[in-house]
C-alpha cells in the first residue's frame, strides 16, 4: 500500500522547541522514584515569578478564554554520572507558549529552585529546535538494518481511553493514534488514521517485560508501568516504516500516554539487541 503523509504542506508550521534547565546540586538529598511531578512544580514556581497567568495555564492545560493550550511534556530530572550535576527538559509543541515560557524564565530573578528537598543552582539555559522530521530519518536510518525494535518506556506510562479508562499496558494503537492527534493539533502533520490502524495491523510485539509502579502526588495515586517491548517491523514497506518512525520520533520528543506534562510517558527507541535483557 503506497500512500502520502501531508508534512507542512496545509498548516503553517508552529516553531517547536525544548528547553533544558541545566543545574547544579548545592544542597539537600537527592530526591528518589519518578521525580515528574515535583520537578514540574519547580518549573510552574519559576515561571509564576514572572508571569503567573501563563503558570496557570501550564498547569491547567488549556485556557477557555484565549482557546489557548499549553501543549508540552516534561522530561524528569536525571543527573549526570558523577551526581553533581543534573537536568531537566520542557518540550512545546506550540511557538507561541514556549516563546512565553522562555521570556518568563528571563525575567525571573530566581537562580536557585528546590525539587524535592533537593536545593539546584541554575546554571544555564539551553534552548534548541524540535524537528520531528529529522529525529524520524535519523531513527529510521539507524534501524533500517533491524527487523525488530526496542521501545523503552523509562518513565511511569499509561494511556486513557474516552470512557475515562486508564490502560497500564503497552498499547501501540493507543500510542500511535495519541502521537497523530498531537501532530494535526500542533499543526505539524497530519496521518490519516486509516493508515495508522493498518500500521498497527503488520507489527506484533515478539518480546514484553514491563512491570507496574504506583506514582503517588499527594492524596491522588496514578498506575502505570515501566520495561519494554521488542516489536517486530520486518514486514512493514518502505512508506510504512517512514510512518511509524514519525510517529515514534514524536513520541520520544514529546513523551507518550497521559500525563505528559508531569514527565510520564518517556519513551527511548533503538535497534533490538541480542543480548539477554533486563
Amino acid at each position: 500500500m503506497t500512500y502520502a503523509i501531508c508534512l507542512c504542506n496545509r498548516f503553517k508550521v508552529a516553531l517547536m522547541i525544548s528547553i533544558r534547565f541545566n543545574l547544579e546540586q548545592v544542597g539537600g538529598e537527592a530526591p528518589s522514584g519518578f521525580t515528574g511531578f515535583v520537578t514540574r512544580a519547580s518549573f510552574l514556581q519559576l515561571v509564576k515569578e514572572a508571569d503567573p497567568a501563563l503558570s496557570t495555564l501550564l498547569h491547567g492545560g488549556y485556557d477557555a478564554t484565549k482557546r489557548m493550550r499549553s501543549f508540552y511534556s516534561l522530561k524528569p530530572l536525571e543527573y549526570s554520572a558523577s551526581k553533581q550535576k543534573a537536568w531537566f527538559e520542557v518540550n512545546f509543541k506550540l511557538s507561541e507558549v514556549a516563546r512565553s515560557t522562555l521570556e518568563s524564565l528571563l525575567k525571573a530573578t530566581k537562580k536557585q529552585l528546590m525539587i524535592g528537598s533537593a536545593e539546584f543552582l541554575i546554571e544555564s539555559l539551553s534552548v534548541k529546535e524540535l524537528e520531528p522530521r529529522t529525529l524520524s530519518q535519523t531513527l529510521e536510518q539507524e534501524l533500517e538494518s533491524a527487523d525488530s525494535l526496542d521501545l523503552r518506556f523509562k518513565t511511569p506510562t499509561y494511556f486513557s481511553t474516552k470512557s475515562n479508562f486508564k490502560v497500564i499496558l503497552p498499547n501501540l494503537l493507543l500510542m500511535f493514534m495519541n502521537a497523530e492527534n498531537d501532530m494535526y493539533i500542533a499543526r505539524y502533520a497530519s496521518i490519516p488514521r486509516k493508515h495508522v490502524f493498518n500500521l498497527r495491523r503488520k507489527l506484533g510485539f515478539t518480546g514484553v517485560q514491563v512491570k507496574s509502579e504506583i506514582v503517588r502526588d499527594g492524596k491522588k495515586l496514578y498506575p502505570g508501568f515501566t520495561g519494554w517491548v521488542k516489536v517486530r517491523w520486518k514486514e512493514l514497506e518502505q512508506n510504512e516504516r517512514s510512518t511509524l518512525c514519525l510517529l515514534l520520533a514524536w513520541g520520544v520528543l514529546f513523551n507518550v500516554g497521559s500525563g505528559r506534562t508531569a514527565g510520564f510517558g518517556v519513551l527511548q527507541v533503538e535497534p533490538c539487541k541480542k543480548a539477554i535483557y533486563k
